[in-house]
């Protein structure tokens, strides 16, 4: 296995020699952007190429120009404010002006997306991928990331308080959802459910999320889905881009500081962004606080961009520092739940807690030629995690977690309608623990896995039909015995498919997919034998656990109109040999006992309900809602653990015009209803049905360049306390957050440079 993961580098370093000999010459585009019924120009048109990560803004007359424009098919997003977006693949033939046309909209709610292969509108692609803006579900800022993603359907999120929050995808989360920014694939201790997703929101622009196995793009683990993250775009070409963003809450008494950075001259492309966050223990609706619940977060990114005739190349680099609270008093050993309560409203962080530091490089290459391209992308993440418990002076648990990742892709357009990827993907994961540790959860461990898939798409005007098959290996090996098992030494190898077609008109989408997918086993999950203190639990693993495998049927069916959106998505998931974790009723170190167990069958099966109106008589208003319901059982028609409540989410904003220098700008209102949850798993407790409301208000102030943005308003504004389902600290009867009142700004402001000429 080690033999054939070098082979694989030691192709990839002699295919990207070949290609970056191979490239060819490049070429200015010019052109024009025109209203599609009165052939006037749209002026300051935003033109942006989703394969060079850059893009320009068009002038008072509409024309723009794009230096080093690669001569081979490309993906270009065109807007402007007031038009229905326009994303095309485009071939530049030659240098003369092209005219692009803009068809005017109230309002347009499909959205492009870069993640799924062949960069389409969300109303093209066969896979069905819920694709958003992060200021789109931030109406209502969010305490952290995994919170702010409960807004798109299907998505729910298990946590521990404000501070520590996993995504979970159709009742799955953890190492069955596989979490990608830009490109890269983030790895980190995803399996303990104390540890959180290690991505913020400090430089991102969007989210895209794919519901369901995943496995023939992305590899092993992406059994319950994939999140992908991209952040922020570079500054127009010629342009300085910067701005500030802060925010507070009452709750926490949480400050948020962010500023971010662009720079963009004569293609060279630079983004800084940076972000600090500090909460106080989160406050209950009865007042008291929940002792040592604080946390802190330090996040630091940078890129650096640029193009160069038929090559684009992007540099990242992400640093993630989080210092989180244990919950509790480490000289006191309970769950009771009065035990927790305090007054105290300091930041500073006391014992027990956790200090985690991420690091994320990617180095990505493309290379772009008549009717094809490749793309390279080499990273490394490394997590270490340090747990404090009785002292600082040495760690309780110190695991640190490296990742090196290679992501081989070359697509391949025969025809107008005959496209094809082939790629590779790889892995070479290594965890080790610290000498001086006093605890070790999970042993010393490396990881190799290697991936080959191929994907065929046929494209007619209206039909998109695509298929493909996936190989993949994943080799684990420990270095020791451990926890009275001994040495592992093991392979999991899995065939996946996907196959599936989209049908789509201007108002009607018509989408059937069918995938499969797989999931090798964690250490934690084959050799897991002790207390976990940050979740409450003492786990026990088993090492005989087999690979699990799923087969997935989604359906969709949406209508779409100018003003009118209704989407229907049902589902229906089986996995064979589910692994769970199993509540019993022993007691070791004053702790539940819960074991790892696999049934022979799981099956989940749901769906979601959207609908989004913006009425032409009233176009101040937008009223949206969704319905997400899942239901999961065993072979023998047993409740699964820990799956989400039913849920309703709703929106509605009411936008104002004014021309007055400070002026309100909208009103949004949401709520969320949870049913009951009384379909549970074995000495889990169910859940009351609750309802939560959240009211803001977005203003503005007008300047000579970019206004400045203020957000003021309230969360939980009914100080409902209330038990989530999926919370770890409903097991000891600390309720979700009370009301909290919160205040933000954000300035920004942009600058034209002079590009500099070359003699």
């Amino acid at each position: 296995m080690f033999q054939m993961y070098k082979i694989i580098l030691r192709s990839l370093l002699i295919g990207l020699f070949i290609v970056t000999e191979a490239i060819a010459h490049a070429q200015t585009m010019r052109g024009v952007v025109l209203n599609s019924e009165t052939n006037h120009p749209i002026p300051f048109a935003n033109i942006y190429v989703v394969d060079l990560a850059a893009g320009t803004l068009a002038d008072s007359l509409g024309a723009f120009e794009i230096q080093n424009f690669p001569s081979s098919t490309v993906t270009i997003k065109i807007s402007a404010f007031g038009y229905a977006t326009k994303n095309i693949e485009f071939k530049l033939q030659n240098e003369n002006l092209i005219e692009f046309h803009l068809e005017a909209k109230h309002v347009h709610l499909d959205e492009v997306v870069v993640s799924t292969p062949f960069g389409k509108l969300a109303s093209e692609t066969v896979t069905n991928v819920d694709s958003r803006r992060l200021t789109e579900i931030n109406r209502i800022p969010s305490s952290s990331m995994s919170e702010a993603l409960t807004q798109i359907p299907g998505v729910y999120q298990s946590s521990t308080g404000p501070g520590i929050g996993k995504p979970i995808i159709r009742g799955l989360s953890g190492t069955r959802v596989v979490t990608y920014l830009n490109g890269m694939r983030i790895e980190n201790q995803q399996w303990g459910d104390d540890h959180g997703m290690g991505i913020t929101d400090v430089g991102i622009e969007s989210v895209e999320v794919i519901k369901g196995p995943a496995s023939l793009l992305y590899g092993s683990d992406a059994l319950g889905g994939v999140l992908f993250f991209t952040n922020q775009s570079y500054a127009k070409l010629n342009h300085f881009e910067a701005y500030y963003q802060g925010k507070f809450e009452s709750n926490t008494l949480g400050i948020y500081n962010q500023i971010g950075l662009k720079w963009n001259v004569n293609g060279l492309k630079f983004n800084i962004f940076a972000g600090q966050t500090t909460q106080a223990d989160y406050q209950l609706p009865n007042q008291f606080r929940v002792y040592n619940s604080r946390f802190a977060t330090t996040t630091l990114k940078s890129s650096i961009g640029y193009n160069k005739k038929n090559w684009v190349g992007n540099f990242h680099y992400s640093y993630l520092q989080n210092t989180v609270g244990i919950l509790g008093d480490a000289d006191v050993d309970s769950v009771y739940k009065e035990l927790f309560y305090s007054n105290d409203t300091d930041w500073k962080i006391n014992l027990p807690y956790q200090y985690i530091d991420n690091h994320y490089f990617s180095f990505e290459n493309k290379f772009f030629f008549t009717h094809s391209f490749v793309e390279i992308i080499l990273s490394n993440t490394n997590n270490r995690l340090r747990e404090f418990e009785e002292t600082t002076s040495q760690p309780g648990l110190d695991l640190s977690l490296n990742n090196s990742i290679y992501n081989l892709k070359w697509k391949k357009k025969f025809t107008r309608q005959l496209e094809t990827i082939i790629g590779s993907q790889g892995m070479y994961q290594v965890n080790s623990n610290a000498q001086d540790a006093e605890d070790v959860l999970i042993p010393n461990a490396v990881s190799v896995d290697a991936g080959l898939y191929g994907l065929l798409q046929f494209s007619l005007p209206n039909l998109i039909v695509q298929g493909g098959l996936r190989y993949d290996n994943r080799n684990i090996k420990t270095s020791e015995d451990f926890n009275g098992f001994g040495q592992l030494n093991k392979s999991y190898s899995s065939f996946n498919y996907a196959a599936g077609f989209v049908y789509s008109t201007d108002s009607l989408t018509v989408r059937l997919n069918v995938s499969s997918g797989y999931r090798a086993p964690h250490t934690s999950e084959l050799l897991a034998n002790g207390a976990h203190h940050g979740t409450f639990r003492y786990n026990i693993g088993d090492p005989n656990l087999k690979t699990e495998n799923a087969i997935q049927v989604d359906f969709s069916l949406s209508v779409n109109y100018d003003h009118l959106e209704i989407s229907f998505n049902p589902f229906f998931n089986q996995i064979n040999n589910y692994i769970y974790l199993q509540a019993t009723d022993s007691i070791i170190e004053d702790y539940q006992v819960f074991i790892y167990t696999q049934a022979n069958k799981a099956q989940l099966f749901g769906g979601d309900v959207t609908f989004h109106t913006h009425p032409h008589f009233a176009h101040w208003l937008h009223v949206q809602s969704s319905f997400s319901y899942l239901f999961a059982q065993d072979g023998n028609e047993n409740a699964l653990p820990f799956i989400p409540q039913t849920r309703i989410n709703s929106q509605i904003k009411i936008e104002f015009e004014s021309s007055k220098k400070f002026q309100l700008a909208d009103i949004v209102l949401q709520h969320s209803f949870y049913f009951n949850q009384n379909r549970i798993g074995n000495y889990e407790t169910a859940t009351a049905a609750y309802q939560v409301f959240h009211l803001g208000t977005n203003w503005k102030i007008a300047t000579k360049g970019e206004p400045i943005l203020f957000t003021v308003g309230v969360k939980n504004a009914l100080n409902t306390a209330y038990f989530d389902h999926l919370s770890r600290l409903k097991q000891i009867s600390l309720e979700q957050p009370g009301i909290s009142a919160y205040f933000g700004l954000k300035y920004s402001l942009a600058k034209k440079l002079k590009p500099k000429h070359k003699d």
